[in-house]
């Protein structure tokens, strides 16, 4: 009875001070001057395209139906990929310049 007890303490120590040994984790450690520079502005760009989209939803024919709900849709994932940038989480320029290209 001891054994298996002192077993499952093991276990349970183990699994609680595990996440404590462990980093952050998709958090880049530091920027160099360089990427900073890239970030600011692929930043501006998808801030960009945000209020480009933002305005086509409040004009007809793109504030109806279809049309608003993947406008919408767009506005979503750009914001999410600039918060994204902005907390410091690591995206990659194909998906930037994926968001930047669709229309």
């Amino acid at each position: 009875m001891k054994i298996s007890t002192i077993g499952v303490l093991s276990i349970v120590g183990v699994a609680i001070s595990t996440p404590l040994w462990a980093g952050p984790v998709g958090v880049q450690r530091s920027l160099t001057s360089e990427q900073q520079e890239q970030q600011a502005i692929a930043i501006s760009e998808l801030q960009a395209k945000k209020e480009q989209v933002s305005r086509a939803v409040r004009m007809p024919p793109d504030n109806r139906g279809m049309s608003l709900i993947h406008n919408m849709d767009r506005m979503s994932e750009l914001n999410d990929m600039i918060n994204r940038l902005q907390t410091g989480q690591p995206v990659s320029p194909d998906e930037i310049d994926q968001q930047l290209e669709t229309p």
